[in-house]
């Protein structure tokens, strides 16, 4: 009897543990548990998880409605944080007299700074987003339609590609001259290097033939 009362606690156990760990496993695959969880340690588990859930899950609910106000107002307060960081550092540069520590204070002013700009940039372009990129994405698209419509074996494309420009212009090329008959030329090697004159056979006298 024993036995069979030891047999039935364990397998309670078991299926305790079990149950525990799918539990364990759906809320840490949870999104807004892990948020819940996360924000609780980093506050020494002094907070309520169940409120924070709570709270994420309606600003999730928020965005899905296309509600982007909350994400507008964390987005400014950020912004405003970063910078705050930022003058407060500059501050502490004129209590400095030690070149490492005045270097590592500046780079924590100019980081704030900088990431203060990117989080303003962000809010702007959620307030007014840019449709330049859209266009340029569909004349790309377009463009492409245009490309695919010509077949490479279509007899117009190989007439374009046989066709070569009218105007080509063959002295470009050396050595090469569209008259053959241009003169060289002269150097001070050969200063009489120049064309010959045509010749007029009928004007010039044969020799008589030896009979």
């Amino acid at each position: 009897m024993k036995k069979k009362s030891d047999n039935t606690n364990s397998a309670v156990t078991r299926s305790k543990e079990e149950k525990r760990k799918i539990i364990s496993s759906k809320v840490n695959l949870d999104t807004l548990a892990s948020s819940a969880m996360a924000i609780n340690q980093l506050n020494g588990d002094d907070l309520d998880e169940v409120t924070i859930m709570r709270e994420m899950a309606d600003s999730a609910r928020l965005v899905k409605n296309n509600d982007l106000g909350e994400i507008e107002e964390m987005l400014m307060t950020q912004a405003k944080t970063l910078d705050h960081f930022f003058y407060k550092n500059l501050k502490e540069l004129g209590k400095l007299r030690m070149i490492n520590q005045i270097q590592v204070i500046a780079d924590l002013a100019l980081k704030a700074q900088n990431q203060s700009r990117k989080t303003l940039i962000a809010l702007a372009e959620l307030k007014h987003p840019r449709r330049t990129t859209f266009i340029k994405q569909q004349n790309n698209a377009v463009n492409q339609q245009v490309n695919n419509g010509l077949d490479s074996s279509s007899p117009r494309k190989k007439e374009q590609k046989e066709i070569k420009p009218a105007n080509e212009l063959l002295e470009v090329k050396k050595d090469e001259w569209m008259d053959k008959t241009t003169k060289g030329a002269t150097g001070q090697i050969n200063p009489s290097m120049e064309t010959m004159e045509p010749v007029n056979r009928s004007e010039v006298p044969r020799r008589k033939r030896k009979k």
